[in-house]
């Protein structure tokens, strides 16, 4: 779990524009193996595989934070098995993947008809790998938007670098998870609406269905989205190349902070292009009040 620094004041006042974070080292090889472990894995889950032959690719222990899954092994193959009796003609197709350390992001669109992306689920799976195993899984999803004020689906990617998209050094990915992380408390946390003409490109792209493209868009709607009523916890950060995602649970004011069955859980991806974002994705979610696993 990656949780947020308090890197946005050096951010702002221009030190890590101009020397850059000191950064953890990052292991590309095994990052890029447990990218490819859990792509098999998603690739497998509506296939014709035997579910105890895909669910070797997760630990006997597995810790799942899914609330429709059971914990273990055997949890996941039951799993995939009432996946695939509800979904017999559905395909689930990886459309972004991000590997941190020992973390692994995956969006993935659920649907009959995968050429048609106003359609079927919109999940988005954070797996924790250790050894070549899945350790630990966490899952969000909603209803994929039929519709949306800009056109833009759930899963479109739609920036363009004026030219080839430069290679982005870890360096960077570690800032941009810093960055994303600490914007994202400032604002939905703190209500810190004035950073938005700082950190937000003007020609925002926009994938949330109810909100327009560029930044003008979202600040006309922000206020009605972070409220002096809700609070946000940031729970996950994750970042891997120009993407960056945030997970965090917003709960009303009312509500025990300690509750982890209350609220809804809230991911964002985003974008950031020379330290501004660019581009934003999301899902949220209604925190069921139990779960089979008890986590």
């Amino acid at each position: 779990m990656k949780r947020f620094s308090s890197a946005l004041g050096f951010l702002i006042s221009g030190v890590l524009l101009a020397a850059g974070p000191a950064s953890a080292h990052r292991d590309d090889v095994a990052e890029n193996a447990n990218k490819q472990l859990v792509s098999r894995f998603v690739d497998a889950v509506l296939s014709a595989i035997d579910p105890d032959v895909v669910a070797r690719q997760v630990a006997p222990n597995l810790i799942q934070h899914d609330p429709q899954v059971r914990n273990g092994r055997q949890g996941t193959a039951a799993w995939i098995r009432a996946m695939r009796q509800q979904s017999p003609a559905q395909t689930m197709t990886v459309k972004h993947i991000l590997a941190d350390g020992d973390m692994v992001f995956v969006q993935t669109h659920v649907a009959a008809q995968p050429a048609d992306e106003m359609s079927g689920v919109n999940r988005y799976d954070f797996y924790r790998v250790d050894d070549g195993v899945i350790v630990e899984h966490w899952a969000y999803q909603a209803v994929a938007p039929n519709s949306s004020q800009t056109g833009n689906s759930a899963f479109s990617d739609l920036y363009t670098y004026a030219t080839p998209r430069p290679p982005v050094p870890a360096t960077r990915v570690d800032l941009n998870r810093e960055l994303v992380q600490a914007l994202s408390d400032e604002v939905f946390g703190k209500r810190n609406f004035g950073i938005l003409d700082r950190f937000w490109d003007t020609g925002y792209l926009q994938h949330n269905p109810y909100v327009g493209n560029g930044r003008a868009a979202l600040a006309s709607v922000i206020q009605y989205i972070a409220t002096p009523t809700t609070r946000y916890r940031l729970v996950h950060g994750v970042a891997d190349g120009d993407l960056a995602v945030v997970c965090a649970q917003v709960t009303d004011t009312s509500v025990n902070a300690e509750d982890e069955y209350a609220g809804n859980a809230v991911c964002d991806m985003y974008r950031v292009a020379n330290l501004e974002l660019v581009e934003h994705w999301d899902v949220v979610q209604k925190v069921p009040m139990s779960s089979l696993n008890g986590n």
